[in-house]
């Protein structure tokens, strides 16, 4: 068996009516993708931006008429497609396993999903077990290997601990196998609830970390360390709400943040935080901080 393959290039305008004939033409999947390299990191909240240029891809069944395609994309939407690709079926999930392996953060972290049962790691290591879902953080963004770098560097040993937008709770899972005495994991993502809940389950980890939708249901009026993996916006907009919840001389760690937004993190942060270290990955950074006495 094999499937028919797609892929061409439109300006945003057109995108809408060329996914419209394809469905009408039996396309089982269609991805947009960016066609010049022009990310978009954080859109306005309520809005899904396209790129300029897109690069539309559509799949389609092996028995589908090859020739009907073309003729009808060049017909109603002036497109040319020079010819339709066939793919070898094969076992898809074992395609996505490969891209997503165990990794070694710092001197001792690994983060290791469930059907890598081959890997040798050192006895001393440290793992958390987790596998990609719908709920963002399993190690491959760099903004999740930046926040486990600095867990592993700076143990979070007794402390209290809030993760804020915490995704698959990978960075509270983290926090507590590094010996937090208490974790509190925050997000307002149903589905980043369900995975954080499988997560701390999947880790042993419940009578540690706790998880919530909201951050008005926390009991914990002050924490030792704030952590916040979320995006620039969001954190400036929290700044007040964060600075509340970290001790005097507790800490702070913010990533999600481009290296134009650095500056605008740190000039919101600095009334209230002092020491303050900047580290990044390509083009993401994240900002670490000491609350005021």
């Amino acid at each position: 068996m094999h499937w028919n393959q797609i892929s061409f290039e439109v300006n945003k305008l057109e995108a809408d009516l060329a996914s419209e004939v394809l469905i009408g033409l039996g396309s089982i999947s269609i991805t947009y993708s960016d066609a010049q390299d022009n990310a978009i990191f954080e859109p306005p909240v309520g809005e899904t931006p396209l790129w300029e240029f897109i690069r539309i891809t559509a799949l389609f069944q092996s028995e589908v008429n090859s020739k009907l395609i073309i003729d009808s994309l060049i017909e109603i939407c002036n497109i040319k497609v020079n010819d339709i690709i066939k793919l070898k079926n094969k076992i898809w999930e074992d395609e996505c396993q490969k891209d997503f392996p165990s990794m070694q953060f710092g001197k001792k972290l690994w983060v290791c999903p469930s059907w890598d049962s081959k890997l040798v790691i050192p006895s001393d290591a440290i793992t958390i077990k987790i596998d990609p879902g719908l709920a963002f953080g399993t190690g491959t963004h760099q903004t999740t290997r930046l926040c486990l770098e600095y867990l592993d560097e700076n143990p979070p040993k007794a402390l209290t601990v809030i993760d804020f937008g915490c995704g698959t709770s990978i960075l509270a899972i983290a926090a507590a196998k590094l010996g937090a005495k208490r974790v509190i994991a925050i997000d307002n993502d149903p589905q980043a609830v369900i995975a954080s809940r499988e997560n701390v389950a999947k880790n042993n980890s419940e009578s540690f970390i706790k998880i919530l939708n909201s951050i008005e249901k926390m009991e914990l009026k002050y924490c030792d360390l704030l952590m916040a993996n979320i995006l620039t916006n969001p954190l400036i907009e929290l700044e007040s709400q964060f600075s509340e919840l970290v001790k005097p001389n507790g800490s702070i760690l913010l990533s999600g943040i481009l290296e134009e937004q650095v500056e605008k993190v740190i000039d919101c942060y600095s009334k209230n935080f002092n020491n303050i270290k900047i580290k990044n990955k390509e083009e993401w950074f994240r900002i670490s901080a000491m609350r005021n006495n």
